[in-house]
C-alpha cells in the first residue's frame, strides 16, 4: 500500500527519502514538495521511521496519524 508522510517543510523530502530507503522503504517526493508517498505494507513503522529521523536531527516534528494511510509531520500539540 502506499503510504503519505506529509510535511512541514519542503527542504525536508530528500533527507526523509533517504532515511526511509535505508531501512527498506522504497518511495518518492509528492508533486508539491511537501510530502513523500512510500510504499510499504505497515504504516506505523513508516511513522517511526519518520519519527526516528526528525530526532536524530534534533527537530520538533512528530508523526501524528491523519488517517489509515496518511501521517503528517508536525510540531507536537501543547
Amino acid at each position: 500500500m502506499t503510504i503519505g508522510v506529509e510535511l512541514t517543510r519542503s527542504v525536508d523530502g530528500p533527507d526523509v527519502l533517504a532515511a526511509l530507503a535505508e531501512h527498506g522503504f522504497e518511495g518518492r517526493l509528492a508533486d508539491d514538495g511537501l510530502g513523500v508517498l512510500v510504499e510499504a505494507d505497515d504504516a506505523a513503522s513508516v511513522a517511526r521511521q519518520v519519527d526516528w529521523w526528525a530526532e536524530e536531527h534534533g527537530l520538533p516534528f512528530v508523526a501524528v496519524q491523519v488517517d489509515s494511510t496518511t501521517y503528517a509531520l508536525v510540531p507536537p500539540a501543547g
